[in-house]
């Protein structure tokens, strides 16, 4: 039920777009960063336990993630992008 509700939010928010601070749009993309930022900072601590099963277990995961959602590349380029 809450996966089918996130769905409609995301259909309601791109044909409803409104480029405001407090549109629902930009609500949503600070809650996911939020989360990211949050499991960011969490994977960060598990790896400065300097547990080595801990640490492999991270960069396990991350290069499955890599593996699995990263092989599909943009190909838009922004020329006012200067950080890579």
């Amino acid at each position: 039920m809450l996966k089918i509700l996130f769905y409609l939010l995301i259909i309601f928010c791109f044909f409803f777009y409104r480029p405001t601070m407090f549109s629902i749009t930009h609500l949503l993309q600070t809650f996911l960063h939020i989360i990211q930022i949050s499991i960011s900072y969490l994977l960060m601590l598990i790896f400065m336990t300097y547990n080595v099963w801990l640490c492999l277990a991270v960069l396990f995961g991350a290069t499955l993630g890599y593996f699995l959602f990263g092989w599909k590349k943009s190909v838009v380029v922004d020329v006012t992008e200067h950080c890579h």
